[in-house]
């Protein structure tokens, strides 16, 4: 038998070119079959491979040579029978396993919505193909893998059946020209093609006896096999189907296509007709040969005998007489026409590329939207469900909204609305409608209701609604913000400089109006006329000044080992060096001028001990380990070497050398003379606790002259020259001289200490120790001395006792009060705080010196109620376990001897 081409099957698309095709096959006119459906389980055969048997010819063969490329691309597969006048077309797709398997393994890393996207897409080119095929048609075999009519059929048959009276009208116009009777152009198609079914299982096991019981050579009739009645009574049911679905009709001119009312048109397999598995199959028949196994072959040669017979009576119809497959009471004539196979060709390549084709005729998108539209159930079904879903979950948005609110609590809100509408959602159009459900929700929001996004240094978030403030950046996108300070309307109780006024203090935002601003605006009424010491600042030299930019190191590389009590000299022997080797920094630097030197300046401040003379710094006295190793010089820091960027934070010990900040975040003011303190009142200022208002007294031992030091039990008026605070005695010993050859004494001199706590609530209360508040006996004396003020870390924070039984608020240590002695001591301070636990650096006033206080004075150091770092501000730790290493570091008061001359 001939055929076309000489190799097997090609692939279309058409038009098939004319040099493949004889000559003497031209003018044949040709019946076309087209195979479709889904294929079995098998990734070696393909639904068309039994074709192959009737054709006595390996036309089809699946996925092998040259086809495999093109047939993975979803194309049909074309055989031209010219001797027997059959062009068989066979369409694969997604429903075939080789093809589906070979598309598996490409997407097998796609997400879920780029395969609901292929799918939908392959499901529309299946719908195409399939209303191409009906369109050229005569007879169209439906294979299915199982032995149950698939009726997911019914609903593409409708749709197809829908779209081609949609498109009848472009497919005249594609076939008027190519001379084909006016009846074929009239219905666009030669015939309403006839539909067989085939199905591959059966449940049945194949009975040779009763493979061909109603043959013309058998004697009598026999009675009808079991696959015979198994076959009827399946044509019955799938006919009810498509009655019912209006599938088909009476006259089958007007239905997509018809069935035989007299003929068969489910044939069913019954045996098993090709190698499903080849090496099964050859272990069987080797199994065969070694068993010496002999009789004839029972099942695939029989099957596929009764398939040919079964479709051979189709064709030869169509052949001949053709088709008539209305039924009825009014007899109307079908229309059946066959084509030259030249005819055919040229008229199948017009339809293919009018329905495939890279340009789309304008007259057939709409037809296509539609048919998109009409294919995807599931999304118009998920269209309209969220479409209606998408208010409820806007109103769970929109319910108990605060005027005004943050991004989190937004971000809450649109979960909780996400949460709603995936619950009550379906299909694959939720992600669209999350998305609209997300602006919506966005621009709700941003309709006004914004609330300002600032959190204050303790954490809470501004009132106010989005707004912009006299430092931000004039932006344009700013512009429309009204203008307004951040407030979080939290208040809390504090103190002056001086610790003699108690107001209200805002929640502050910045570190500017937490340590300066709150206390320079109480100068006014209390502190203004106080004499107090200036801590170095930032001096410009020019308007055009910023923030220096600084290297961050983050906590996880910067190791910072924890503070040891012999560290305590060598930092602060670093902070001097520090100072002084700004000293030989260049104001040019930043100037831009030649020759100039940056030399320290002398305070004019009145309150500064002279310099001391070289032998008391080489030989200082022999006291306790807090004294200082050297006497400080009392000069003024020296500028900076940048007079043009100022330090964003406070100064600790990583800050960068040269750089200073704007405000001083620190405070030392001096209250007035020693004897306005009585340690029989303590402190007279509003807010302590009763009883932890008084300072503890520190026993100091010097060496003074003794014509100006008198005995206890003397009376002179040189007594009144040195008064002392507290007690003061002149202890008898071996006598020593001056260098001027005055005897000396040694002469016992009190001071008082006191650290300050201040809650939020503005409860005020003094320690001893490490949490241990002053108590007071009876008669209001001190019990405690300042031993373990001068001696021990003492913490930066320590419960209120007045609020611990209800909110527990921590008080953080805010004030220093020194009462110095009038006498040859000179008392100093050098603070330095660890506010978190390492890797956090040591925070200090940025003298790179001990302070000298004036003696017989009362003064008060006030530390900065917030401790500013290059990262952000260090605020209170969470953990409780953490607080012990939030401490002033021992070693803050110091003292030295005076020599008169």
């Amino acid at each position: 038998m001939s055929y076309f081409p000489s190799t097997g099957a090609v692939a279309v698309p058409f038009p098939i070119p004319e040099t493949l095709i004889p000559e003497h096959w031209k003018s044949n006119k040709v019946c076309v079959v087209s195979i479709i459906g889904k294929s079995s389980h098998s990734g070696f055969t393909s639904k068309a491979s039994k074709f192959n048997n009737v054709l006595d010819a390996e036309a089809f063969q699946g996925v092998s040579k040259e086809l495999k490329t093109l047939v993975n691309k979803g194309e049909i597969e074309c055989y031209y029978d010219g001797d027997n006048n059959v062009v068989y077309l066979h369409h694969t797709s997604l429903h075939d396993t080789y093809r589906l398997s070979a598309v598996c393994e490409q997407m097998k890393n796609a997400s879920e919505k780029e395969l609901q996207g292929l799918w939908q897409q392959e499901e529309c080119h299946y719908a195409k193909c399939m209303l191409f095929l009906f369109q050229v048609s005569h007879l169209i075999v439906i294979s299915h893998p199982g032995s149950s009519f698939d009726t997911t059929y019914v609903r593409l048959f409708r749709i197809l059946d829908s779209i081609r009276v949609k498109t009848q009208k472009c497919v005249q116009d594609q076939i008027a020209s190519l001379g084909v009777s006016p009846d074929w152009k009239y219905n666009a198609r030669p015939c309403s093609p006839r539909v067989l079914f085939l199905f591959e299982m059966s449940t049945l096991e194949f009975d040779s006896e009763e493979a061909v019981d109603n043959s013309a050579y058998r004697s009598k009739p026999q009675k009808i096999s079991t696959v015979k009645r198994l076959q009827h009574c399946m044509e019955d049911q799938i006919y009810k189907i498509l009655r019912k679905s209006r599938v088909i009709t009476n006259i089958s001119n007007n239905s997509l296509f018809a069935v035989p009312a007299n003929q068969e048109f489910v044939f069913l397999h019954v045996c098993e007709n090709e190698a499903a598995d080849p090496v099964k199959f050859f272990l069987s028949q080797l199994r065969e040969n070694i068993t010496h196994t002999v009789g004839p072959k029972k099942g695939p040669s029989e099957g596929q005998v009764r398939f040919k017979e079964f479709l051979w009576q189709h064709i030869e119809m169509a052949l001949t007489k053709g088709f008539d497959d209305n039924v009825g009471r009014h007899q109307v004539a079908a229309h059946f026409e066959l084509a030259k196979s030249e005819t055919w060709f040229n008229l199948a390549g017009r339809l293919y590329a009018m329905f495939f084709g890279d340009k789309v005729d304008a007259k057939l998108q709409p037809h296509w939207n539609t048919l998109k539209s009409l294919l995807e159930t599931d999304r118009r079904f998920s269209e309209n469900r969220c479409n209606k879903v998408l208010p409820l979950a806007e109103s769970a948005y929109q319910e108990n909204l605060p005027t005004h609110y943050v991004t989190a609590y937004h971000l809450s809100k649109l979960a909780h609305a996400k949460k709603v509408f995936t619950q009550l959602a379906r299909g694959p159009a939720c992600d669209k409608y999350l998305n609209q459900l997300e602006e919506s929700c966005d621009t709700f929001w941003k309709n006004g209701r914004q609330l300002c996004e600032e959190t204050s240094l303790t954490g809470n978030h501004c009132v106010n609604p989005l707004h912009r403030t006299d430092d931000d950046i004039i932006a344009p996108s700013l512009s429309h913000l009204p203008m307004m300070p951040h407030s979080s309307q939290l208040k809390m109780v504090a103190a002056c400089n001086c610790g003699r006024r108690i107001e209200d203090k805002e929640d502050p935002f910045t570190h500017k109006v937490a340590n300066f601003d709150f206390y320079e605006k109480l100068k006014e009424t209390c502190c203004g006329t106080l004499e107090s010491y200036a801590f170095p600042v930032f001096k410009p030299s020019t308007l055009d000044i910023k923030a220096a930019t600084l290297a961050f190191t983050s906590p996880q590389t910067k190791v910072r080992a924890p503070i040891r009590s012999g560290d305590l000299e060598a930092i602060k022997t670093d902070l001097t060096a520090a100072t002084q080797g700004m000293a030989t920094l260049s104001l040019a630097l930043s100037l831009s001028q030649p020759g100039s030197s940056d030399l320290f300046v002398a305070n004019n401040h009145s309150n500064c001990s002279p310099l001391p003379d070289q032998d008391s710094v080489s030989n200082p006295p022999d006291h306790t380990d807090v004294q200082s190793p050297a006497s400080p010089e009392c000069l003024s820091p020296a500028r900076q070497h940048s007079t043009t960027e100022y330090l964003p934070g406070m100064i600790h010990t990583d800050s960068p050398a040269g750089l200073l900040p704007k405000f001083p975040s620190w405070s030392l003011v001096c209250l007035g003379k020693s004897s306005i303190y009585n340690h029989n009142q303590g402190l007279e200022m509003p807010g302590f606790l009763p009883g932890s208002n008084f300072l503890l007294p520190w026993d100091v031992t010097v060496q003074a002259e003794r014509d100006k030091w008198p005995t206890v039990g003397e009376s002179s008026s040189k007594r009144d020259k040195w008064p002392s605070v507290g007690e003061t005695a002149v202890k008898k010993g071996k006598q020593k001289k001056s260098s001027r050859g005055k005897e000396l004494v040694e002469v016992s001199l009190r001071v008082y200490l006191g650290e300050e706590y201040e809650c939020p609530r503005g409860h005020r209360f003094c320690c001893s120790g490490p949490e241990k508040v002053i108590k007071v006996s009876s008669t209001s004396s001190v019990k405690d001395n300042a031993n373990k003020l001068v001696n021990l870390d003492m913490p930066l924070y320590c419960p209120c006792l007045h609020c611990r039984s209800s909110k527990g608020y921590m008080a953080q240590m805010m004030r220093i009060y020194i009462v110095t002695p009038d006498g040859p001591l000179q008392v100093s301070v050098n603070p330095l705080v660890q506010p978190a636990p390492h890797p956090c650096p040591t925070f200090h006033p940025g003298v790179g010196e001990e302070i000298d206080l004036t003696p017989a004075s009362v003064w008060v150091l006030r530390l900065p109620s917030v401790y500013m770092g290059d990262e952000g501000p260090y605020t209170i730790p969470s953990d409780a376990a953490q607080l012990p290493a939030c401490r002033l570091l021992k070693g803050t008061f110091n003292f030295k001897e005076m020599t008169s001359e």
